[in-house]
């Protein structure tokens, strides 16, 4: 079933209508020629409207729609929603007091619709309104009733409130290093501190390195502010390195030139500090040298480990420190990368990548009972550390035994979730978003009965998307059938035959790169099932004599097959036949994994090079595409499988040009 963006012709209706309404006069002008009436929209089309209008923040565009939605419709909620979110709006760019009719509006609307997502949204957002006006006792009190809890920026504004009232504010400190940008209410909190004594200079300058870690300029900027460092210095710091280096200003000033200057010349960078021209010393120094490895390794440089070495005594992040590991583990040097992983905090430590690594470099130092101990805590986990740990342990990949499919009874009452019938609507009309966020709101607190009902549901309407996603929030009793659902099988088998390629490999690939929605559209212009550049289908249309292409027509299932896999197999044959370059190259294009490939100073396990892959995007969907491919190729065969195996070994070659897009 296709939900695909309605490609109505509102726009100018509305747009007719609204002049018709505010220039006096021009309704009744006289046509020459009788004019065709403009198409009343209908209901639904007028909630995609008003949600367009509410994105622009045009209230007329927006009112025209509303009256069209009658307030028994499904979406009629969302309405009120948008309508008062507008009015608050209104009120964040010209603060009044809480008595303001837009905060009347907000409790009106909580106390209609408390319990729904869109509440909890409402009140996410008035909380922010709330916390940067200072009104504290009423955002305590929504704060409490708050459920998502997912906007750091709405915590900290928890903890300043706290914090001016002399209150207890324990959390204060996790608070402001939780965010990558210390923006809105993380920053008031930190200067909030900082004005109390509750955090010392020290203190907001190791949260100044962090921000200078992860490249947040405007968290570098907020910081050194407090610290009493010159703001033009550090601007010029960050934005023109290396004069700022050539100007020898103060430790700080040094800090944060060598880091930029790293991330676009690691080796120069290098060569300031190795000649002791960057006047830095100690725990300074080691911080520096960890961010021109950091540096390094994302570009792969050949001299990222021995950066890495000079770097590991520095207090750096779980960022900076994987960069490192990354370093240590393409050069297979164990020591060096069990040492790194042990300087992890325990969340980085127990990450399942960094899990696995550890317990590979204790096998190779010879503790076999803490590496199988250390393996033992990632294996069983239905992903790539998961599934090489359990190899390591000697056991192949199995998908676990199949709970007992949902009843109908279970079914039904999941058809009958109003939540998921707006859901449901909210996909007809191409909001994906919004449907998506109704959807996922139902499924707090369920039990896996009841998420195997819902995924089930959603497999029946043909929203492969949410019935892949509630299904891989099971516990204990999972169903692999609809977590790696095999929808169109008798249309993809025989393209795949066609290129020789597995059926397995292609189905984790759509798995990773649309979740099956037919039309599914990147915030990069990609398209379709196996999600296609409109310039290499354009290329690829040309190599198969396609006549006459239209860009639309990668949202039909045969022709995203015929391209996609075309395209699979060209970088297939291209990248010598390894899936982990292929698959790469799938998503970054072939000259990257090419070039890759060449930076290896000697052959290493495809699942290595899957680890050191210097794109996060990339890194992730490769090891996701495998994945998936293995427990696709048990679920065909029945039989247990390797991931190892697929993986292969990553030799290193020269690069070559590549006229593949």
């Amino acid at each position: 079933m296709k939900h695909r963006i309605a490609q109505l012709a509102i726009v100018g209706t509305i747009a007719l209508l609204l002049a018709a309404a505010q220039v006096p006069g021009l309704a009744k002008s006289p046509a020459k020629k009788p004019a065709e009436a403009p198409r009343a929209l209908s209901a639904d089309e007028a909630v995609a409207e008003a949600r367009r209008a509410f994105v622009r923040n045009d209230a007329a565009r927006f009112e025209a729609a509303a009256r069209l939605v009658e307030p028994d419709h499904l979406l009629a909620r969302y309405i009120d929603f948008w309508r008062v979110r507008m009015d608050l709006r209104k009120q964040e760019a010209s603060p009044v007091p809480s008595a303001s009719a837009a905060d009347r509006q907000v409790r009106r609307f909580l106390v209609e619709h408390e319990g729904t997502v869109v509440a909890d949204l409402m009140r996410r957002d008035w909380l922010m309104d709330l916390g940067k006006r200072r009104n504290w006792e009423p955002f305590d009190a929504e704060y409490a009733a708050w459920v998502l809890r997912d906007d750091d920026q709405v915590h900290c504004y928890h903890w300043l409130g706290r914090v001016e009232r002399k209150l207890a504010a324990d959390g204060a400190l996790a608070a402001i290093d939780e965010p990558r940008h210390l923006r809105d209410g993380c920053g008031d909190l930190l200067e909030a501190m900082h004005e109390t004594g509750r955090i010392d200079r020290e203190r907001v300058r190791q949260r100044m390195l962090a921000a200078l870690e992860v490249d947040s300029r405007d968290s570098v900027e907020r910081t050194a502010t407090l610290l009493g460092l010159d703001a033009d210095a550090i601007a010029n710091a960050w934005s023109r390195p290396l004069a700022a280096l050539a100007k020898s200003s103060g430790r700080e000033h040094t800090l944060i030139a060598i880091a930029r200057y790293a991330r676009s010349n690691p080796q120069e960078a290098a060569r300031w500090l190795e000649e002791g021209r960057a006047p830095l010393k100690g725990p300074d120094l080691a911080f520096a040298w960890s961010q021109v490895a950091a540096a390094g390794m994302r570009r792969l440089a050949s001299e990222s480990f021995e950066w890495t070495r000079r770097a590991l005594d520095a207090r750096v992040g779980d960022e900076t420190l994987a960069w490192m590991a990354r370093a240590a583990l393409r050069e297979q040097q164990w020591p060096t990368l069990r040492a790194i992983v042990a300087r992890m905090s325990e969340e980085g430590r127990n990450d399942p990548a960094w899990a696995y690594w550890e317990g590979r470099a204790l096998l190779a130092a010879g503790d076999i009972e803490g590496g199988r101990e250390r393996l033992g805590k990632v294996a069983g986990g239905f992903h790539f550390y998961g599934q090489l740990a359990a190899e390591e342990l000697g056991e192949l990949v199995r998908t676990p035994p199949r709970a007992q499919r949902a009843s109908e009874a279970e079914i039904a009452a999941a058809a009958a979730n109003p939540g998921f019938a707006r859901a449901l609507r909210f996909y007809e009309i191409g909001l994906r978003l919004e449907g998506n966020r109704e959807w996922n709101y139902q499924l707090r607190g369920m039990n896996d009965r009841q998420l195997l009902a819902a995924a089930g549901f959603a497999c029946r309407q043909r929203v492969l998307d949410r019935c892949v996603n509630t299904a891989d929030l099971t516990r204990a009793e999972h169903d692999f059938s609809l977590r790696f659902v095999t929808p169109f099988i008798d249309e993809l088998e025989p393209v795949a035959a066609e290129r020789e390629l597995d059926p397995a490999w292609i189905y984790g690939l759509i798995r990773q790169e649309s979740r099956f929605i037919m039309d599914a559209r990147s915030s990069a212009g990609a398209q379709g099932l196996m999600q296609i550049m409109p310039a290499t289908a354009r290329w690829i249309a040309g190599k198969l004599g396609v006549d006459r292409f239209q860009v639309s027509q990668l949202n039909e299932l045969q022709t995203n097959l015929q391209f996609g896999t075309y395209y699979l197999r060209t970088v297939l044959d291209k990248l010598d036949g390894s899936p982990v370059l292929a698959s790469a190259a799938y998503n970054a294009g072939p000259r990257r994994p090419l070039n890759w490939r060449a930076t290896l100073p000697a052959p290493v396990e495809g699942a290595i090079f899957a680890e050191i892959i210097p794109f996060s995007e990339t890194r992730d969907y490769v090891k996701k595409v495998l994945s998936n491919a293995v427990i696709y190729a048990e679920l065909f065969s029945g039989k247990p499988q390797s991931l190892k195996a697929r993986l292969g070994t990553i030799t290193p070659q020269p690069a070559t040009q590549s006229e593949v897009p």
